[in-house]
């Protein structure tokens, strides 16, 4: 994460609480002076705003003790903290303060009993992993936002690593992608599987287990699976990509089947460490158009579409889904759930892993569910983004795949067609894949495409034409024709009656003949041409040139960065509405990965192909502040997974108010 955006975003941060506080808006102010403090906990100023959106004396009191730690010569802090410990009432009697007191002390030992009962018990079902560490006062957010800091880093690094790492892992493979996963192998198996990056085949996975979110040893175990696609209507090389992330248990009971099949699998119940992360388990997502269908801890699972799965020993089993829907067959009944839903199987029997209950009956996804999809994949942040399908609509959508037979119409690429993925790979966006419909897809690329065309094309096609024509070959000629009296005589006869003959004489006629004449006509053909499939590439943007807007020369913070400043001298608050950035595809696995205002990210869907034009190829993080006040400036950074090339880069801003700013290197 770039820490001078941290830096810089300070100051920004402390004008808007003021400016918060001044309109009354002390809630949105404390959300901002968490966000402050979590950058610099000895800020003055920033106890100094959280003094006054206090919402009682005890806050007040806790506020005034860190500015005199800071400043003990805080006059108007001293005076107030003063009053406030008096009482105040400099006036009140000694006798009345004295049964104050006693009074305060009684209640002070009582709350002192209250809570050492409460802590105790909390302490217990903490350390039986029922409950997470409960927040008592706003006032304690500033470390929960410095957590959340540290959470996110630790997010984020997680996820580039598996990206890094796994993005090119083949069909029925199985990819260590972060930090720590431990897992058995079969007895025969050829690679190892210790290290970020280490590759084996599903059916040398026996066990896999991965290690919980750990901010002290800076460890968060991922394990990348990409099983192939296997419902009737997939076309042949499609993948699903699963995702095993946190404190779960995967074991694998395929057999030697080459697929990921039949497995159990468990999350364990434990404190929430951080809020973006609320529990461990599995993400699923599927290529559109297909799915998967295998058989999870005793229950089969059919998904089209993406997917969560968390499931607890002796607990629950609870399958939560984003997009297309999915049916769960468990207890000889089954239960269709479509985007927007959620259902879940009661766990038990041996281990604790066995489905041994009906699934429940659809319920809404919850903000957990949610926040969850947010992190992995940076989409369904919110139900705004999810397109709701009703539990008809997902029975037939499963029915209709599941049951009949494909009419493909072929358009072969020459290369494995690319799946959906998780944000340690890119989310699901159009791209040129094998497609079911000869329609026109958008593709970034043409790709060669056998299509069966009625194009007339002038070939030389021999014809067989019964019409006379003048063909090359009859010319005019003086032969004559084989009769009986081949030559024309006047022969005098004894008579004067002279005789009319048919003596066929020598002439030159036109005779029509049927031939087979190589003609040159337009024919119809059923011809096999390259067709390029009509792609639909991204224009850049044609709003004029900002006047009062500017951005800096781009820079590269470091090797994978274009960094640039924008400085907002319009007269108002500016938004960044769009992104269009042409770069350079070098090393072949180069990619958009982020971007960043001010330090924090704004979009993480990853873009593989130049140029990126963002939000109209995906969305940004929803909720993402990207507002320049008017006379400020601030920074922006291009992050890519690879180190970029000296040269070849050009970007362009578009604001709200109709202008673009355009920077190159």
């Amino acid at each position: 994460m770039n820490m001078e955006g941290f830096g810089n975003s300070l100051d920004d941060r402390l004008r808007d609480a003021a400016e918060f506080l001044r309109k009354g808006q002390k809630k949105e102010a404390r959300r901002v002076l968490r966000e402050a403090l979590a950058m610099d906990r000895g800020s003055l100023a920033a106890w100094e705003l959280l003094w006054r959106a206090a919402y009682n004396e005890k806050e007040e009191l806790y506020c005034l003790n860190r500015i005199l730690e800071i400043n003990p010569d805080h006059t108007a802090a001293r005076r107030r903290f003063e009053a406030i410990r008096s009482g105040g009432s400099p006036r009140r009697s000694a006798s009345r303060r004295k049964r104050q007191e006693a009074l305060g002390l009684l209640l002070f030992l009582g709350s002192v009993i209250a809570v050492l009962c409460v802590g105790i018990t909390a302490f217990a079902l903490l350390r039986g992993g029922y409950i997470s560490l409960p927040v008592t006062s706003d006032l304690t957010a500033t470390a929960i936002a410095q957590k959340n800091a540290s959470c996110q880093a630790l997010i984020d690094r997680a996820i580039q690593a598996s990206g890094n790492y796994c993005g090119d892992t083949d069909s029925n493979n199985v990819c260590y992608g972060n930090t720590t996963i431990k897992a058995e192998l079969a007895p025969d198996a050829s690679q190892r599987f210790s290290e970020r990056g280490d590759i084996i085949t599903v059916n040398e996975l026996r066990r896999l287990t991965a290690s919980p979110l750990d901010l002290d040893n800076n460890e968060w175990g991922i394990a990348v699976f990409k099983i192939i696609a296997n419902l009737p209507r997939s076309l042949p090389g499609e993948t699903v990509t699963m995702v095993v992330f946190g404190n779960a248990t995967l074991d694998n009971k395929s057999g030697e089947s080459e697929n990921l099949e039949s497995f159990y699998f468990s999350s364990e119940l434990g404190q929430i460490v951080c809020e973006k992360v609320p529990f461990d388990g599995l993400m699923v997502t599927s290529p559109d158009g297909g799915g998967v269908r295998f058989t999870i801890n005793g229950a089969e699972l059919t998904l089209m579409g993406d997917a969560s799965i968390k499931a607890l020993r002796n607990g629950q089993m609870e399958v939560s889904v984003y997009k297309g829907s999915a049916r769960i067959v468990s207890n000889g009944e089954e239960q269709y759930i479509g985007a927007g839903q959620k259902s879940s199987v009661q766990l038990g029997g041996e281990g604790g892993t066995q489905s041994i209950s009906a699934p429940s009956k659809p319920e809404p996804l919850t903000q957990e569910e949610m926040d969850i999809s947010c992190t992995m994949t940076g989409q369904f942040c919110s139900q705004s983004e999810i397109t709701p399908v009703s539990e008809q609509e997902a029975r037939q959508q499963i029915q209709s795949q599941v049951t009949s037979t494909p009419t493909i119409t072929v358009t072969p690429s020459s290369t494995v067609p690319p799946t959906n993925t998780l944000l340690v790979l890119p989310p699901s966006t159009p791209s040129p894949r094998v497609t079911r419909t000869p329609t026109q897809t958008p593709s970034r690329t043409p790709i060669r495409t056998l299509t069966r065309t009625n194009t007339p094309t002038i070939t030389r096609t021999p014809t067989i034409t019964r019409t006379p024509t003048i063909t090359n070959t009859p010319t005019r000629t003086n032969t004559p024709t084989r009769t009986n009296t081949p030559t024309q005589t006047n022969t005098p006869t004894p008579s004067n009656t002279p005789t009319q003959t048919n003596t066929p004489t020598a002439t030159a006629t036109f005779t029509p003949t049927a031939t087979f004449t190589p003609t040159a006509t337009f024919s119809p053909t059923a011809t096999f041409t390259d067709t390029p499939t009509p792609t639909n590439t991204p224009t850049g943007p044609g709003e004029p040139p900002c006047t009062n807007v500017t951005l800096s020369p781009i820079t590269n913070p470091n090797t994978n960065e274009l960094g640039m400043d924008i400085t907002n001298n319009s007269g108002a608050a500016i938004i960044i509405n769009r992104l269009f950035a042409y770069w350079v595809k070098l090393p072949t696995s180069q990619k958009l990965d982020r971007l960043l205002f001010d330090g924090f990210v704004i979009w993480n869907t990853s873009d593989v192909n130049s140029p990126s034009d963002i939000p109209s190829e995906s969305n940004w993080i929803g909720g993402a502040n990207r507002t320049i006040p008017n006379n400020e400036t601030h920074n922006f950074v291009l992050r890519f997974q690879n180190d970029l090339q000296a040269t070849g880069y050009e970007v362009h801003i578009v604001f709200d108010i109709g202008c673009q700013v355009v920077g190159t290197k």
